[in-house]
């Protein structure tokens, strides 16, 4: 038998969110500093952003920018990366490369009353890279193993495969967005290459610096102007990304990539939408909430709770700072795999056409929506990375403190105008891996044109 859930007690007046004044400075050299004021602990975090990312690896060398990335922290001209992580520990201090599709960061935390010999270690890190050929031995073996690692898993195979599905080998988003790259281009790197990258890409006209800290700006901007002031372009040109590259015409069909034995289908959709990531996406979003994202999406209560083909799955607008794709991601029973695909096909149709919005949707996903944001900025983790993703999608700085009665005023027609108006699933193109020996006839059932690739 199952006990009668307690009725959900009354959500009292929520909490006005409070967002962080944003202040800026610049540096001598040109590079813009973004801050917002931290009262919690006295710690500083400090994010050097550059304009490169995934997209900025080359065509013909993909898995550069990863090496060159995770060889910062492997040494510089003066210190190795046991030197490093000492210096780390005694200060309390911790630095991080990474990256996603269109930025390269290198990150710092810091105790704020160790500020000051942080910051002459994270401007060592960015600025002076050793790239010791034993250090590049070691990285590109790692590489190499993680690429033969994400090569064998469903869901490293269908993520190589998508993004060139979709945007075609020419384009900056057309490859592998967890940016290990290609096994023949990351052996044959060599140290000129990844001096080369970093010339071209991790320079002061090519960066933004952003930082939350307990300590006032104006203390601040005298710290940063010292380390990177004087920091000068390299004379050779800065980097370019080619988002002129034709993206190829959606061309509705299965890309099949055989994973014999799999006892489970990955299922990945995808479709390049009409609009970029500095396009106003708030409404889109709400609107997938009831469809693609989040357990209580369409998709998923059909798909998973009442057939019971999946332990979940969802679709979900994907912003990048250009060309955004929706991807749907739905690993489903192998025996399963046409079907699902009927159901994904056939639920985005409704919704798109009589099954719009109901209003009962449309209250839990603005309630939801509303009720999260005065517990979204809680940590100085937060705030930073709001203040990464405002000028990375060109956002005013009030912009989270907006989206309360955005979403409050909101309506279920609004949302249901503007899915229709973006998302076209008739042009959607399907990524399945699994065993084709299986899956491939309940494909072709489906009446859709199949083809069958080799792994990436």
């Amino acid at each position: 038998p199952v006990t009668p859930r307690e009725p959900m007690p009354p959500v009292g007046p929520m909490k006005a969110l409070d967002f962080p004044d944003v202040e800026r400075a610049r540096l001598s050299n040109g590079m813009e500093v973004i801050y917002a004021r931290s009262t919690t602990v006295p710690v500083t975090r400090v994010a050097v952003e550059f304009d490169a990312g995934v997209a900025a690896d080359p065509a013909d060398a993909p898995g550069t920018q990863r090496m060159m990335l995770d060889l910062l922290t492997e040494g510089t001209t003066s210190k190795t990366a046991v030197k490093i992580a000492e210096e780390e520990e005694r200060l309390g201090a911790n630095i991080g490369a990474f990256a996603n599709v269109d930025r390269t960061t290198v990150g710092l935390t810091a105790v704020s009353a160790n500020l000051e010999p942080s910051l002459d270690l994270l401007a060592d890190v960015i600025r002076n890279p050793a790239f010791r050929p034993a250090d590049i031995e070691r990285r590109r073996n790692q590489q190499l193993a993680s690429i033969a690692q994400e090569k064998s898993s469903p869901n490293g195979m269908g993520a190589r495969a998508l993004p060139v599905v979709l945007y075609g080998p020419d384009h900056p988003y057309g490859r592998a967005w967890s940016g290990l790259g290609a096994a023949e281009a990351v052996q044959a790197l060599d140290r000129e290459d990844l001096t080369g990258f970093h010339q071209r890409w991790i320079r002061p006209d090519n960066a933004q610096l952003f930082i939350v800290s307990d300590r006032p700006l104006a203390e601040l901007t005298p710290l940063l102007e010292a380390r990177f002031g004087a920091w000068a372009p390299p004379a050779v040109a800065k980097g370019t990304k080619a988002f002129d590259a034709p993206i190829p015409a959606p061309r509705p069909r299965i890309v099949l990539i055989d994973r014999p034995q799999s006892p489970q289908s990955l299922i990945m959709g995808g479709l390049v939408l009409p609009v970029t990531g500095r396009d106003d996406l708030v409404t889109l979003n709400a609107a997938n909430e009831v469809i693609g994202a989040g357990f209580l999406s369409r998709i998923n209560q059909d798909i998973r709770e009442t057939r019971g083909w999946s332990y979940g799955l969802g679709g979900r607008v994907n912003p990048l700072e250009r060309q955004t794709p929706y991807i749907v991601n739905a690993p489903v029973q192998s025996d399963r795999t046409g079907e699902s695909i009927a159901v994904l096909i056939d639920q985005y149709r409704a919704f798109l056409s009589d099954r719009g919005v109901t209003d009962a949707e449309r209250e839990r996903t603005v309630n939801g929506n509303v009720r999260q944001l005065p517990g979204s900025f809680e940590s100085s983790a937060n705030v930073l990375n709001a203040l990464r993703t405002n000028a990375l999608y060109d956002r005013p700085d009030d912009y989270w403190e907006t989206l309360a009665p955005r979403y409050e005023s909101m309506t279920a027609a609004q949302m249901d105008a503007e899915a229709r108006r973006v998302l076209n699933p008739a042009g959607m193109i399907w990524v399945v891996v699994g065993d084709a020996s299986v899956v491939r006839p309940q494909l072709e059932a489906l009446g859709m044109e199949v083809e069958v690739r080799a792994p990436q």
